[in-house]
């Protein structure tokens, strides 16, 4: 027996209905295998417990977003306390800098003036040696050389010349 009707099984045109065939399946197995596919049905064959339903997850959708919000602000009021507490490090540390470094200010001023002080007195010390020391030893020199002179005088040996370190002139200047 021969059929007038002439299938193709291979062809392109095939493939859609294969397509639509397995997602048609697809969705009746999901609605009547699966809880959550019983649940749907429940909710299509029971439209006046849909509402409700609705109700229920504004209700949910709400707080869950009142939670989400309450965590976001705890978050950021954290880490604008953060922010805060990090300036006022960093303004602390920047006070105690500048009281350090008027501390060394003033220990370098202190410094300073006990150098000037010790140079003074160092140059005072010196003066007091100079007029203390030196001068009467110049003088004794001058005071001996006078001596030899008028001893040579008196024996008459004249010639000969004093010795260098028995000048009249101070070493020092």
């Amino acid at each position: 027996m021969e059929t007038s009707m002439n299938i193709k099984t291979s062809g392109s045109n095939v493939w859609p209905y294969v397509i639509a065939g397995s997602a048609i399946g697809g969705v009746v197995g999901y609605l009547f295998m699966s809880e959550s596919g019983r649940k749907i049905r429940h909710s299509v064959t029971h439209p006046d417990e849909l509402a409700g339903n609705l109700d229920e997850a504004r209700t949910f959708i709400e707080s869950k977003t009142r939670m989400v919000t309450d965590q976001v602000h705890s978050v950021l009021q954290k880490a604008k306390q953060g922010i805060e507490e990090g300036e006022r490090a960093y303004h602390e540390a920047e006070e105690r800098f500048q009281t350090r470094v008027r501390e060394l200010q003033g220990r370098s001023g202190d410094v300073a003036t006990n150098v000037h002080k010790t140079v003074d007195n160092v140059k005072s010390t010196a003066v007091t040696i100079e007029h203390d020391l030196l001068d009467p030893i110049v003088e004794l020199g001058a005071l001996y050389r006078g001596i030899e002179r008028g001893i040579r005088t008196v024996f008459g040996n004249k010639d000969k010349e004093p010795d260098m370190i028995y000048t009249n002139t101070r070493m020092m200047g």
